[in-house]
């Protein structure tokens, strides 16, 4: 589980960076201090929820393949009648 939940938490990153540089990027176009915290913090809240859904589906992805592996096999019962 701690390898799907470190690829989850590297994956979410990837997509928190981009949506708050792109948030601070439309902040300093416009100019003011305010402004650009806002805007940054804001990104960051968004994108820090969308790397935690992300991150939750790498964990649930690891519970999924866990139970699978342990599902018990069954055959099918061969009877032959004898007359």
């Amino acid at each position: 589980m701690k390898r799907h939940l470190i690829q989850g938490i590297i994956v979410g990153a990837l997509f928190a960076l981009p949506i708050t540089w792109i948030a601070a990027l439309d902040a300093l176009a416009e100019g003011t201090y305010l402004e650009i915290l806002s805007t940054t913090v804001f990104g960051l809240a968004a994108g820090l929820c969308i790397g935690g859904l992300i991150a939750v589906n790498f964990a649930m992805l690891d519970l999924e393949e866990k139970e699978n592996a342990h599902a018990p096999v069954r055959r099918p019962v061969e009877s032959h009648a004898n007359a």
